[in-house]
């Protein structure tokens, strides 16, 4: 995979199913199991990023943090989001 640059939004439960928040984060494909997730705000804000850079890297069907290799619940829900976008892209030939 070429690397590609994207926003996606998704829905943070910080308390599930009592509290959410809408969020986008700017998105660099820099293979086709690891991203970079930054600029992670509120939908229609223009404040600064409420978390850090996220590396993220897809192990067995699973978005995982890069450094630790383990799931959390915004490397999840990012992953999700990603997976989402990426599936709507068309087919490249070979």
């Amino acid at each position: 995979m070429d690397q590609s640059f994207f926003t996606i939004s998704f829905v943070y439960e910080i308390i599930p199913e009592s509290l959410q928040v809408h969020l986008n984060a700017e998105i660099e494909m820099t293979s086709d199991d690891t991203c970079i997730a930054r600029n992670i705000r509120r939908i229609n804000t223009n404040e600064s990023s409420l978390l850090p850079v996220l590396k993220l890297k897809n192990m067995d069907n699973k978005w995982v943090h890069s450094d630790s290799g383990k799931e959390s619940n915004i490397s999840r829900v990012i992953g999700e989001a990603i997976d989402r976008h990426l599936k709507r892209l068309p087919k490249r030939s070979q």
